[in-house]
């Protein structure tokens, strides 16, 4: 197509809302797509976009809200007029104020946001023994991902301001629980990779053993599902508890909501 590029910026500890976006941007069919990662804070360089691009931005929800560490990393990014697509990805509980609250921060930086979305996801706090939107997002929702990217680009020509869902002022946040997994250093092989993954640099390897600083910690669950060795826990019982509550009253599957 003839638009020049297609920036995909995207917070996604788990993968699973850099899944739903690929969709996405697949659909809309540009020549071109880069990718920017807002994992790891010191890799994220000032970028300034033109109103001939196009970004698309998406970010999990945590408790109705976006996550505050994705706030300052976006910081670091200017438009001017910028056409942009904004995504939030939940857990099939609610997304609550975020979607909302991405759309106004974009804004605030430059952005002209032309469409929006609200996909579901595995939500970081399923386990085995309480499920929690597993799957997710399956084949359907790729499919609906896939349209709506082509339903953006159809449109492309109109320019009219789109309205979500979500109240300002927003819902307060929730308060941060002192919190972290833990390492079951008996499955353990120090491969790293939970230090790698980390998107707040939380987990420290030394003297044979990993440490994980809990008051950094956003128990995204990034750690405990890319652990080889399934050495990674978390068996703090508020968590549990969370994870029990939301299997048992968000059984029943959400679908995509797609604002154009």
């Amino acid at each position: 197509m003839e638009n020049k590029n297609l920036y995909v910026i995207s917070f996604s500890p788990t993968g699973t809302t850099r899944k739903v976006l690929k969709a996405i941007a697949d659909g809309m069919n540009f020549q071109q797509t880069k990718q920017i990662d807002l994992i790891k804070k010191n890799n994220i360089k000032k970028q300034n976009f033109t109103d001939k691009d196009w970004v698309m931005i998406g970010v999990p929800v945590y408790s109705s809200r976006i996550p505050e560490t994705v706030i300052s990393r976006l910081q670091n990014f200017k438009a001017n007029k910028t056409n942009a697509v904004v995504v939030v990805v939940y857990g099939n509980r609610q997304f609550g104020d975020a979607l909302l609250e991405l759309k106004n921060l974009v804004v605030e930086l430059g952005f002209f946001p032309r469409a929006a979305a609200a996909f579901i996801g595995l939500h970081s706090f399923s386990s085995n023994n309480y499920p929690i939107a597993v799957g997710r997002p399956d084949s359907e929702d790729l499919q609906i991902a896939y349209n709506f990217g082509k339903q953006v680009i159809s449109k492309q020509g109109k320019h009219k301001k789109i309205k979500v869902p979500g109240n300002f002022p927003y819902k307060e946040r929730s308060k941060k629980l002192i919190v972290k997994p833990v390492t079951d250093l008996t499955l353990c092989n120090q491969c790293g990779l939970c230090q790698e993954v980390c998107p707040v640099d939380a987990i420290s390897i030394y003297n044979n053993r990993i440490e994980t600083n809990e008051q950094l910690c956003i128990y995204c669950n990034a750690c405990v599902r890319v652990c080889p060795q399934k050495a990674r826990i978390i068996d703090d019982e508020r968590i549990i508890g969370f994870a029990k509550n939301l299997h048992e009253k968000c059984k029943q599957a959400k679908s995509p909501e797609i604002f154009l």
